[in-house]
């Protein structure tokens, strides 16, 4: 069986779950978090999946249930207060879901902009990408709330490299402030990313700059949330305690992390941060047996990320010609998590409505070989 086959079926399977009056998808709860959504991510998703679907079958209704989705992404419901996109209903928590929400959007706009020919969706990601305040002096993004709110520095290192990953695919039909933030961003990469011994990326931006300047400061820009955490973090008890729950999150992120890296990557090829031994380290570690086994036990791996699919691309973008390591892992993530009955990505998970709608993770990969015996 091949890829496109599967991403064509599942594609099939999710057309008549789309909401005829508002062009919306079913939302879901965030995976492990239980956080109520609203239907934008995962509609983000399935945007890019029916584009992908179109571009294999050449079948209009594919086309079609894009434009539909086009239409309520660009809705007021989308953006209430006409400021960051609203993705997630928990009061507990940020309307806008850090910088990985607007991440998601953004990088469903660029590519509808490109596949349906409306450059009017670049201007609408541009925008939004725009209202979030960039720091130089730190190299770091500022949240923004669906009311405009300034919400301090995400400070959860896979949410602001998704966000440089989707301005990166931004700065194609832009070349302007994005993509300068963008590069900005990677040249002073080096400071936020931190790695343990082994290459597994740390789940929070490195501290050290923040501490080295005020840090009461940062306690004016942090939630509360993001507060308790670098506070347990600097609390070595707390660091004792947490490190095993830690440690089975970043393993669980690790390959998200390499799928944002190589979007990246992708757009700036030759960008000198290639060369750090950070990102060596971390693919490394990817392609290690540690790691194979380790994604298997971690609740943010499998049931939640897809990481056979992040893996595999990371792989064809870093080491395009390890095409039998690719294939493992995308066997084992349909294996895993694919129901070929129903033909949607939603067995051995908490929220099967989101992980569903993660197939698209699957898009950019070439129709490669799903060898499931």
């Amino acid at each position: 069986m091949k890829l496109y086959e599967i991403i064509l079926q599942s594609a099939n399977s999710a057309l008549p779950l789309l909401d005829p009056e508002t062009g919306s998808m079913p939302s879901g709860h965030n995976g492990p978090y239980y956080d109520p959504e609203t239907p934008v991510r995962n509609t983000s998703h399935w945007l890019i999946t029916f584009l992908k679907a179109y571009s294999i079958s050449k079948e209009q209704k594919f086309r079609n249930a894009a434009y539909k989705i086009v239409k309520y992404l660009c809705s007021e419901e989308v953006r209430p207060m006409k400021a960051a996109f609203w993705h997630r209903k928990n009061q507990k928590k940020d309307l806008c879901n850090g910088l990985i929400g607007q991440a998601w959007t953004i990088e469903a706009l660029v590519i509808a902009a490109a596949e349906l020919e409306m450059p009017e969706l670049i201007a609408l990601a541009e925008e939004v990408f725009l209202l979030h305040p960039f720091h130089e002096n730190n190299a770091l993004w500022e949240r923004v709330s669906v009311d405009g709110t300034y919400l301090g520095y995400d400070v959860t290192f896979n949410h602001q490299l998704w966000f440089a990953a989707a301005g990166s695919l931004l700065a194609r039909h832009t070349k302007g402030e994005v993509e300068s933030q963008v590069c900005y961003f990677m040249e002073h990469l080096d400071k936020h990313l931190e790695v343990h011994t082994s290459g597994l990326i740390k789940h929070l931006i490195s501290m050290k700059l923040f501490i080295k300047r005020n840090i009461f400061n940062l306690r004016i820009k942090l939630s509360r949330e993001k507060l308790k955490i670098l506070t347990n973090l600097m609390q070595m008890s707390e660091i004792a305690k947490h490190r095993k729950y830690m440690t089975q999150k970043e393993i669980g992120y690790h390959s998200f992390n390499l799928y944002a890296f190589a979007l990246i990557k992708k757009q700036y090829p030759n960008n000198s941060f290639w060369n750090n031994n950070k990102i060596k380290k971390a693919l490394a570690y990817a392609q290690s047996e540690g790691y194979w086994n380790g994604i298997k036990d971690s609740k943010y791996g499998y049931p939640y990320n897809p990481p056979g699919f992040e893996t595999a691309f990371a792989l064809d973008i870093f080491y395009p010609d390890r095409i039998s390591q690719q294939e493992k892992w995308l066997a084992e993530q349909f294996r895993r998590s694919y129901d070929f009955e129903q033909n949607m990505m939603n067995i051995n998970t908490e929220d099967t409505t989101t992980y569903a709608a993660r197939i698209y993770e699957a898009t950019r990969l070439s129709n490669l070989e799903v060898n499931l015996s």
